[in-house]
């Protein structure tokens, strides 16, 4: 018994010693790679704990103030600070289009694996090897471009007679329930707007006010989350791996959440490469055209999965963004409904309004411009990795393999490039100055969009949007904004999630 007794003790105190060994070997593991990630960018300055931590990236960005926050810091810190153990993040013009233009040989980083919405393989926005996305991209460039029979303006013009129809029959005149939520009706035209575009057939969540399948509510709940694990490579890779999808990965099968999303997408491709082709070329949407330009089935469900919520959030931000400095700006209204109105009368603006008239209205795009200035559809992420041997980086020399982010909030507010009053909104500032200084403040703020390789897809479509929403609203309706102290409730991800922005509607006689 007293043997067995020994024996036990020994073995309890061999498995003690066993795990304080282990403990040990992993903090002394934390503290050398600690260093070692350090070490590698020590010459940039930033936060302390992101120079060895991806927790100062992830807690950032999960308080949603993403945009404050780096601003904050990079005030401190200057044009390139360190926000992580092998990222840099910068706010430098001349770096974007150094790294972004079609020669550049300076690939995606491995943060884009972390946004694929079909999470099963890739699309243009998320493909990692630069030869694919280029041929990709090929493919894609006559449908977003609104070429052969896609025609974008009249896709445009369609939901905006919905949106104009909806606000005179509800929302104006005596007795009707002048107050709407401006920043979720603009969710439903977007939607419709970007699905009727993109495959023939808007969902209808405009002219119901519903979200008919539940994407908004989806990508409300999961873009923080999505955003903040972005930040951490280990859990990016973990969500994004074979065995977790094969585990809890979405379906299209499934009746609700991405998987519900995923099953509408693969219908849709699924009806249109099933139809007799001459139904097929009569489409006229993006989709059509891909399929002319050689894409297979599930290049177009890639494709189409990533067209609603990234071509539906960032235009949706950029007007809201936009109407929300306007209806802030006495002085900034007043002018652009003057020269609205001056339009009509003198007959240089039809119903609605086309895009070459409105491209010849210089104060709405100075508004426009300044708008997206103020509130660019992104605020960080699209990292690009430095190529072998390294570069030279806002006169630093940066090791390669070193992932570089963007900083568009700061970018965009760079006293430098935009003056000392980068806080306030004055579309002035692009009309009070010579043809190649507003050709400099034009380059900075086009880079909202991306540049060269990396420049995104759906340009002209936002372009369209932007030109002709304002000029229709405006010319039916005055707009005030129902609480000043609190106009809206504003987040900042790596994108922005906006609601609550109430406004009043008053019809114009």
């Amino acid at each position: 018994m007293a043997e067995w007794t020994h024996d036990s003790g020994l073995l309890t105190a061999n498995i003690g010693l066993t795990a304080i060994t282990a403990l040990l070997t992993c903090v002394a593991w934390y503290f050398i790679s600690a260093i070692r990630s350090w070490y590698h960018l020590r010459q940039f300055p930033g936060p302390f704990y992101a120079s060895f931590s991806y927790l100062w990236g992830y807690f950032t960005m999960s308080t949603g103030r993403m945009h404050l926050r780096l601003a904050e810091e990079q005030e401190k810190y200057g044009k390139i600070m360190r926000i992580g153990p092998n990222e840099l993040l910068v706010y430098d013009p001349q770096t974007l289009w150094q790294i972004n233009n079609v020669r550049s040989s300076y690939g995606r980083g491995d943060w884009y694996g972390s946004i694929q919405f079909d999470p099963y393989g890739h699309s243009v926005l998320s493909e990692p090897d630069t030869a694919r996305h280029d041929k990709r991209k090929a493919k894609l460039a006559a449908g977003y471009a609104g070429k052969g029979a896609v025609d974008l303006e009249a896709k445009v013009d369609s939901q905006l007679a919905v949106l104009m129809n909806l606000l005179k029959t509800k929302y104006l005149g005596k007795g009707k329930s002048n107050i709407v939520d401006f920043s979720r009706l603009i969710r439903f035209f977007q939607v419709d707007i970007v699905t009727l575009a993109g495959s023939g057939e808007p969902w209808g969540d405009l002219a119901t006010e519903t979200d008919q399948f539940d994407f908004i509510s989806i990508a409300d709940s999961f873009v923080p989350f999505l955003h903040s694990f972005m930040m951490i490579p280990t859990l990016r890779d973990f969500f994004a791996s074979k065995f977790f999808l094969k585990l809890a990965g979405p379906k299209h099968t499934d009746e609700k959440g991405m998987g519900r999303f995923l099953g509408i997408v693969k219908n849709a491709v699924a009806k249109r490469f099933d139809e007799p082709d001459q139904i097929k070329s009569t489409q006229g949407d993006m989709l059509d055209e891909w399929i002319k330009h050689g894409m297979t089935r599930r290049e177009c469900e890639l494709e189409l999965a990533v067209q609603v919520p990234a071509g539906s959030e960032t235009s949706t931000t950029a007007i809201r963004g936009i109407m929300l400095h306007i209806l802030s700006s006495p002085r900034a209204y007043q002018k652009l409904q003057d020269e609205i109105m001056t339009g009509i009368k003198e007959g240089r603006i039809s119903s609605p309004i086309t895009n070459e008239e409105a491209k010849r209205l210089p104060y709405l795009q100075a508004v426009i411009n300044e708008g997206l200035r103020m509130v660019p559809p992104a605020i960080t992420g699209f990292p690009k990795k430095v190529p072998a041997g390294g570069d030279m980086i806002c006169g630093k020399f940066v090791p390669e393999g070193t992932d570089i982010f963007v900083n568009l909030w700061s970018m965009l507010r760079n006293k430098e490039v935009f003056g000392d009053d980068t806080e306030v909104f004055r579309p002035e500032r692009f009309l009070e100055c010579s043809e190649d200084e507003r050709s400099e403040l034009m380059k900075s703020v086009d880079l909202a969009f991306g540049h060269g390789r990396w420049q995104c897809p759906g340009k002209t479509l936002a372009g369209l949007e932007l030109n002709k929403i304002f000029v229709e609203i405006l010319r039916t309706c005055d707009l005030q904004i129902v609480n000043p102290q609190a106009p809206w409730r504003c987040r900042g991800y790596s994108s922005f999630l906006i609601d609550d922005f109430l406004v009043r509607l008053i019809e114009r006689a």
